[in-house]
């Protein structure tokens, strides 16, 4: 006769011991990381923040520090008075003027392949423009570079003055640069820095008035009635200038 099997203890083995929670170490790497990630994005935002519109380009925000051989002007002594007739420029043509007084009307910012008279340009300075002069030893291909680079720019305006020292000289108000050669890395620097600049006495003011060649007015005056469009006088370098009158 089959034995019964005995019957089975309370808490026997049938019964499934409850598993143990393992606790995961904590990514301490990780978490340090994030955060001095974090840190580093919020000093960018507040570097970003207090230098909004100052501009991170030393090129931009301190030219006159930054860009080689830039003769500057004493700015308190420059006049900018309106003035009829003719200024006597200190250094004028040896050196094309970066300042002073100045006839009532500036120059329409253009390409013009004779001199203009520098009591209108020295007008278009104050409004924030960069006058390019050339004289004789300049070669064509240079005259054609920087025609380029002026031509279509309502803040830049290009003559020659066969008097000056230096075959390019670039001026803004105040500044002034030297050069042989229109490849010299510095001309694309100082348009870029200097075009409308932060050294602009007017900004905002516009380069447009006359667009005549050759010596000042015999009459000029100071509030002239201005072109209802910028004038067409300027040629392309090498041909002859057509002057349209204001």
């Amino acid at each position: 006769m089959p034995k019964t099997p005995p019957p089975s203890r309370r808490g026997g083995s049938s019964r499934r011991t409850a598993p143990v929670k393992i606790e995961q170490p904590k990514p301490w790497g990780v978490i340090a990381g994030s955060a001095a990630l974090g840190v580093a994005l919020v000093a960018l935002l507040v570097y970003a923040v207090m230098n909004q519109g100052g501009g991170v380009d030393p090129l931009l925000s301190d030219p006159d520090n930054t860009i080689s051989g830039v003769t500057l002007a004493d700015e308190e002594a420059l006049g900018r008075d309106h003035v009829a007739g003719t200024v006597d420029y200190p250094g004028y043509p040896a050196q094309p003027p970066s300042g002073g007084d100045h006839n009532g009307v500036p120059q329409t910012c253009d390409v013009y392949t004779e001199p203009i008279a520098p009591e209108h340009a020295v007008h278009s300075l104050e409004h924030g423009a960069v006058w390019v002069t050339y004289n004789d030893s300049a070669s064509e291909d240079d005259i054609a570079t920087l025609a380029d680079e002026v031509r279509g720019d309502p803040y830049r305006l290009m003559s020659p003055l066969p008097e000056q020292e230096s075959p390019i000289e670039l001026t803004a108000w105040g500044r002034t640069l030297t050069v042989d050669s229109a490849d010299d890395e510095r001309v694309g620097q100082f348009l870029d820095a200097y075009t409308n600049g932060r050294q602009t006495p007017e900004k905002g003011a516009a380069c447009v008035g006359v667009s005549t060649t050759g010596p000042l007015q015999a009459t000029p005056t100071d509030t002239p009635t201005m072109p209802a469009a910028t004038p067409t006088a300027a040629a392309t370098p090498g041909a002859s200038a057509s002057p349209v009158a204001p």
